[in-house]
Order: C-alpha cells, then structure tokens, then sequence
C-alpha cells in the first residue's frame, strides 16, 4: 500500500521567525449539541488567508467539546497551522499527559497552556485538577519535550524516559492584571518552558505598547501578540468590560455611543478603529495580531479585506 506524507504544520514560533507580522484568528468551537457548521465555514473562508488559528478550551462544565478534532481538521483538510488550547483546571496530571498524546500523536504540536476558567456560577478558588498555575501545566509540557514522562504506579522512580514531543508552548499575557503579579506569573511560565506570549483581549495600541515596555524593562523579550477584540456595537463593550472585568478605551467607547443607534455606521467605525489599531501595532514592531471574532465570518471576512 502506497504511503503519503503530509507536510507537518509548523511550530507558531517558526512562523514568527518567518514572518514580521502575522494575522492570526481564534476559533470557539459550538455548544454541545449544536452543529459545527459556523466553525468550518471559518475555516474554509480561512485556509490560505491568515498564518493560524486556535481553538478554545473551555474549562471543565463549560459544555463545549470539539477542540481536538476542530484543530485536527484545521491543519489535515484545511492546511492551516493550528494552536489547540489545552487548560489544566480540572485535570491530573495522567489526564494532562494522556491528552497531550493524543495531540501528538496526531500531529498537532502547538498549545497555548492555561489555568483555564471556573465554570459559570463557580467559585475561582475551586479546583478539580492537579495544578492552580499554567506554569505547572507549561512545565509538564517542557518536559515531555525532553522525553520526560510520568512513571506507572508500581515504578519507584519521579520520571520515565520516552521519546520526545516536539509542543511549541504558547501562554497568554493579561495586561489587565497589576503589573508585578503579571511579571511574577510571566516569568514562572517563561523559566518553565513558554516561547510565545498571546495578550487577553486588548482594545488600544497604547494598551498593548505599555505592556510590552514593561515586559522588555523586566528582561521578557518573548514574541508578544496582541489579543484583539474588534467590537462593532456598544454592548460588546459593555459586555468586555462587565463579563470579562476588562478596560475598553474612551475613545472606542465613545464612537460606539455615537453610532448606537444607526448600526451600519457603529459597525463601520468599530472596523476602522480596529484597522487603525493594528496598523499601529504592526508599526510599533508587534510581531502580530490574534483576532477575538467569536466566529462571526461576515466580521472576519470584512476586517481581514481592510487589513
């Protein structure tokens, strides 16, 4: 039987060095029970356009499954290099080290390592897992790399030997978060294995630019993406803002206020906000932008045909 072999998608880090700025997109799959429709019409708008996608993990209760086999076809049929999101809430670490080898073992070797979410009506400080750091999650994962792996019960050693993964390991960067408690948790998952940092979702380039000269001051000279939100209506950012606890500019604010009533022109002025936004950011030196669509495709398609 004839063999083929297919071109294994690159490591996020190796785009980057190829590339001076990327344009990437984030991906959420459906809820349980619903069609994945909306997410493959993405995709197959997608392939060829954009550098990679990724694809959300939920934490545990979130009732969103899929992130495995929607970044598996991401890169198998639709040739896109592809980031799984993989969060460590609520697993063991055998849990954690099962599921990191079913993504080896079907070729996709880049995650973005989380703490992950509490479920909604949760309480934060609830764990069901084995690490309440992404750190502890990033440093499982460098390990593997090195071939490091969990011993069996009745093995009386803290390590096995196997071979070798090859997970380019990507973690987030919150510049919401109080600058000191930012760069302690920075640096733990930077000294523990991370090469790629993706931002939370920011809505200024000033945001993004105060942000990365801190990290650079503090000696964290990863490639940084800048996580970004183009918001086309009012109650996105009402929703930013009270949801997800984050800070939405005055001026992107205030231009939605003005249009809150006349949607074509709210949608038209939050695309060229965030047009101009990124052209800012690519001459700043950011290496990219990771954009926060919630699959919506006409928005997709209209900001990357501005781009």
């Amino acid at each position: 039987m004839e063999q083929t072999t297919k071109m294994k998608a690159k490591k996020i880090s190796e785009v980057l060095a190829e590339k001076k700025f990327t344009i990437s997109v984030e991906l959420v799959p459906p809820r349980n029970g619903n069609s994945p429709k909306e997410v493959y019409d993405c995709l197959e708008f997608l392939s060829g356009k954009i550098d990679f996608v990724s694809v959300t993990k939920g934490a545990g209760g979130s009732l969103r499954g899929g992130t495995l086999p929607l970044t598996y076809v991401a890169q198998e049929k639709y040739g896109l290099n592809a980031v799984a999101h993989f969060v460590c809430r609520e697993r063991s670490k055998p849990e954690i080290e099962n599921d990191l080898t079913d993504l080896d073992y079907l070729g996709i070797n880049n995650v973005l390592a989380l703490r992950g979410d509490a479920p909604a009506g949760a309480k934060d400080e609830v764990w069901n897992g084995d690490y309440q750091y992404a750190y502890l999650l990033v440093d499982q994962i460098s390990r593997m790399n090195k071939g490091l792996y969990l011993p069996t019960p009745t093995m009386k050693v803290l390590e096995r030997s196997g071979l070798p993964t090859n997970f380019g390991i990507i973690v987030a960067g919150h510049p919401e978060d109080p600058w000191e408690l930012e760069k302690e948790h920075l640096l733990c998952k930077i000294n523990a294995g991370a090469e790629v940092i993706i931002t939370q979702m920011i809505f200024s380039f000033e945001e993004y630019k105060n942000y990365v000269d801190n990290l650079r001051s503090a000696g964290i000279n990863l490639p940084v993406l800048a996580g970004v939100r183009p918001l086309v209506k009012l109650s996105q950012a009402t929703s930013a803002e009270e949801f997800f606890k984050l800070k939405v500019a005055d001026e992107l604010k205030r231009g939605l206020k003005e249009f809150e009533t006349e949607e074509l022109k709210s949608r038209e002025f939050g695309l060229n906000y965030t047009v101009e936004m990124i052209r800012q950011l690519k001459g700043y030196g950011c290496p990219g932008v990771h954009l926060f669509t919630l699959n919506d495709l006409a928005l997709i398609k209209d900001l990357l045909g501005k781009i």
